[in-house]
């Protein structure tokens, strides 16, 4: 085990000048010095190059033409990379000093862990939780550990101060090896946004490789988007994406299995959305689910390479780390349904 072993920190930025200067500068503040910063500017017009050219010199600037989205801008980070770790970290995002070094000794401590979790804070309220990792149910439901629905976060109590592995790690600020992120094909471009970082760590653990959140560890993010209200582009890319990854990454037997119950609590919320005279939302749903039948070819294809190169463990090591109920509902059920309903 290298004692401090390179890092390459890749931060992908679009029109976030002022966000991404707190950031760079919070950085720069670390108590680890082995990194390399890898910045991914998807055609920045708020003068974010001129700032990074200006006084972040020693970035290694990656100019984007066009705004690729967040998940083709990381992997052409990840390529250009020289470090044996990388770190995901959103541009709107402070990081404590120990941040990098706490999550480099637990990733360092043990061959099998893939990749780590931070203990991600709210800027504007620092005592709320925004993802102490993330959890996933059975029917490819995932959230933020300390997010009780949508823009209403836990208080950390000292809930989530525990090491301990979690399902998935979350993008905004995250440490993974290198090479296992080669192994497993890295992030998929084909999500183009959300839930990418799930359909990772699920390739991730589907290889092998634990997945820990440290609790230590601590960002505070800015949520640029929280601002804005929901809207039904999310919930098209979500659902999509969402049914993308279990159609992925599941065995054959584990679909047949969740795939009846998954479609009736689509036709439930479905019929929730008409009869709330939510019909964008209601038809975004629908295509989000339905566009994998335009994409079959191409799903049944990473299906084939996930199966084949990637999978070294049963559904039952991966679903042991799952909810075995719908989150979903049980938020819905418990007062929640605007979480639903949008």
């Amino acid at each position: 085990m290298k004692k401090n072993p390179s890092v390459s920190i890749v931060v992908v930025n679009h029109n976030r000048k002022n966000d991404l200067r707190a950031c760079l500068n919070s950085i720069r503040k670390m108590n680890y010095s082995n990194y390399e910063l890898v910045l991914v500017d998807n055609a920045s017009t708020d003068g974010s190059v001129e700032l990074i050219k200006r006084n972040f010199k020693w970035a290694k600037l990656i100019e984007n033409k066009e705004n690729v989205g967040p998940v083709r801008a990381r992997n052409k980070g990840i390529r250009a990379s020289g470090g044996k770790l990388i770190a995901f970290l959103d541009s709107d995002t402070e990081v404590r000093k120990n941040w990098l070094s706490d999550l480099v000794k637990v990733i360092e401590s043990d061959d099998k862990i893939g990749a780590c979790a931070c203990k991600v804070m709210l800027f504007s309220n620092k005592n709320l939780i925004n993802s102490a990792g993330m959890g996933c149910d059975k029917y490819g439901f995932a959230f933020s550990r300390g997010l009780i629905c949508r823009g209403n976060f836990e208080k950390d109590r000292g809930q989530y101060d525990k090491l301990e592995e979690v399902f998935s790690a979350y993008t905004a600020a995250m440490l993974v090896r290198k090479d296992v992120l080669s192994e497993v094909n890295l992030l998929n471009q084909n999500l183009e946004m959300y839930y990418e970082d799930v359909e990772l760590s699920w390739k991730i653990r589907l290889a092998g490789y634990k997945i820990v959140y440290v609790p230590t560890s601590v960002v505070f993010h800015k949520m640029s988007v929280i601002k804005t209200p929901f809207t039904t582009k999310v919930k098209y890319y979500t659902e999509r994406n969402r049914l993308t990854t279990m159609l992925q990454n599941y065995s054959l037997p584990m679909l047949m299995d969740i795939l009846p119950l998954y479609s009736f609590l689509k036709l439930s919320e479905f019929l929730l959305y008409l009869a709330f005279g939510k019909f964008e939302s209601a038809w975004k749903l629908l295509s989000g689910i339905f566009s994998n039948i335009k994409e079959l070819p191409r799903i049944l294809k990473d299906r084939r390479a996930v199966q084949k190169k990637i999978r070294k463990v049963s559904d039952k090591e991966i679903t042991k780390y799952m909810k075995n109920y719908s989150v979903e509902w049980d938020m819905f059920m418990r007062g929640y349904g605007k979480y639903v309903l949008g």
